[in-house]
């Protein structure tokens, strides 16, 4: 049996997995369970591909996949309705957020399970923010109070090498498609619209919202396109914060300096994190489709998604794993109740993973003008003209 995943740990995830999986190998000693480490990239990509080759030798039995490509994957034709498996399979235990996108968009089929969770949040070193400001909570309430208080982070850590004020959290060095979500929900914006007639990407509070997020950038007060971590690094003491969606707890376990945990800044009237998950399903013609429920099932019991949520820093993705892991920690408790409260998932529907890649190619293009010192607020006019006819003519065939 072939398991496709997406890098959780970044080089490490093999070995992490592997930690998991000692026990279901041991309950499972017929199972021949092969593990393969796929990027997001490269799995979108596949999936063009993949149904192509679905049922052939090499295919994968179950895969994992955000949570919003729920409804392209069902309706492409590659997963399995769980309900072949287990004829009384429901969601009840899912977290309200995550529930809708078991579904295939608009059906009562269940077509995945979400495995683990993560919430965007601001992480600051007390440290550091004490040093230049008496109230970090309340002057990173607003995007521009973030902007301000990085100003003074920079002039105050001048003379240190390779700082930063904020540390770029996307491995890819790049401007986070997913973390500038927040800045554009806070102002009201929109990637499409609910009856998915409209592209939001054209509105002002869109532009606006972006423009927000590309300031850490601009400004210098965030790396773009440099090897991850390599320079602006918080454990380090190169960096003063970070927006991720990792909880990064034990992350500065043992460190000399305390780190607190708010909600992203708002750039408008009203305070959102983005939640997203991870889900599983299991691909239609597999020959080992039996064995794949198996491990999908072990893989979402609640001792099991605790165990992983831990190992990764994200969350359980299942109602009572995930308000037990909360309270084990009154820690972790305080510092995210309020983040989950303001939390918001992206639509589970069939074109939304499609212009998250958009996004992502919009972002990157962004950050490769401002290194290149080319960037103006006409050029991210123009690429966000351009996404937008995208957006829409994506929105167009959906709807041809």
């Amino acid at each position: 049996m072939i398991f496709w995943m997406l890098p959780d740990s970044g080089l490490e995830t093999s070995e992490v997995m592997e930690e998991i999986l000692k026990d279901f190998r041991q309950q499972h000693p017929d199972i021949n369970l092969e593990v393969q480490v796929i990027n997001r990239r490269a799995l979108w990509n596949k999936i063009f591909t993949l149904k192509h080759d679905i049922g052939k030798e090499g295919c994968p039995d179950l895969m994992a996949f955000p949570h919003y490509w729920t409804s392209i994957l069902a309706t492409a034709r590659l997963l399995e309705p769980l309900h072949k498996f287990d004829k009384d399979i429901n969601v009840s235990q899912v977290l309200d957020p995550l529930r809708s996108h078991c579904f295939l968009n608009d059906t009562k089929e269940i077509y995945s399970l979400p495995w683990w969770l993560d919430i965007t949040a601001l992480h600051y070193r007390e440290d550091h923010l004490k040093a230049i400001t008496d109230k970090p909570e309340e002057a990173l309430s607003t995007w521009q109070g973030l902007l301000d208080i990085c100003k003074e982070l920079r002039h105050y850590f001048n003379d240190v090498d390779d700082y930063y004020p904020l540390q770029n959290s996307d491995w890819r060095g790049s401007l986070s498609h997913r973390c500038v979500l927040p800045c554009l929900w806070s102002k009201g914006a929109y990637l499409f619209s609910k009856d998915l007639e409209h592209s939001g990407l054209s509105n002002t509070a869109f532009q606006e919202g972006m423009q927000s997020f590309i300031d850490l950038a601009l400004k210098g007060y965030m790396p773009i396109l440099r090897e991850r971590s390599s320079i602006g690094n918080i454990s380090a003491g190169k960096s003063s914060l970070i927006i991720t969606r990792r909880q990064n707890i034990s992350m500065f376990e043992g460190a000399k300096f305390k780190v607190q945990t708010l909600p992203i800044p708002r750039t408008g009237v009203q305070y959102v994190n983005y939640l997203g998950a991870i889900n599983l399903g299991i691909l239609r013609k597999s020959k080992e489709n039996k064995n794949a429920y198996t491990l999908l099932k072990w893989l979402t019991k609640p001792e099991t998604q605790i165990a992983y949520a831990s190992k990764i820093e994200a969350f359980p993705s299942f109602d009572g794993a995930f308000e037990n892991f909360l309270l084990a920690s009154p820690e972790r408790v305080r510092k995210y109740t309020n983040i989950i409260a303001s939390a918001r998932t992206l639509p589970n529907h069939i074109v939304t993973g499609a212009v998250m890649e958009i996004m992502a190619n919009l972002m990157g293009a962004v950050s490769s003008a401002i290194l290149m010192r080319k960037y103006t607020p006409q050029l991210l006019k123009q690429e966000l003209k351009k996404a937008d006819r995208d957006v829409q003519e994506i929105l167009r065939l959906y709807k041809d």
